[in-house]
């Protein structure tokens, strides 16, 4: 994979991209436009700069693919994503809508040895049963 990073704004169309082509087989330029709530020429834009840049495959009025370059990157933005989600709602027992939330904004900062950091610690949350306890523990004021 390539070293090169993305913008948090890339990144998240991209991941919408990856989501929507995982969901139906390819992404259309106005079911990104609903997903990211903006119009249909800003997504346009988008587009273009990732298409220039080899994370997808685009054409105007066609359909929207991610290359295997951008797959690759959609795919560990991903698991990030929902590593972090996990561990919003688990450890910190952040309801699921605060954890989403979050855990989007967080993906595009963390380094992928902080995240596996994380996953250890969520796992051990869960091996030891400490969930329960921790959450009483922040309940008692």
């Amino acid at each position: 994979m390539t070293n090169e990073k993305l913008a948090p704004r890339l990144e998240d169309y991209l991941e919408t991209i990856y989501l929507l082509e995982k969901k139906n087989g390819v992404a259309r330029v106005k079911e990104i436009a609903n997903e990211r709530s903006v119009k249909m020429p800003t997504v346009t834009d988008v587009l273009r700069r990732l298409s220039e840049r080899g994370y997808i495959l685009y054409e105007p009025y066609g359909y929207v693919r991610t290359t295997e370059k951008g797959r690759e990157y959609a795919e560990n933005l991903y698991k990030k994503h929902e590593v972090l989600k996990d561990f919003m709602k688990t450890v910190l027992q952040l309801s699921p809508e605060i954890a989403e939330k979050e855990g989007c904004l967080m993906e595009h900062h963390l380094s992928k040895e902080t995240v596996k950091k994380i996953q250890k610690l969520v796992d051990f949350f869960r091996e030891k049963g400490l969930s329960e306890e921790f959450k009483e523990f922040l309940w008692k004021g």
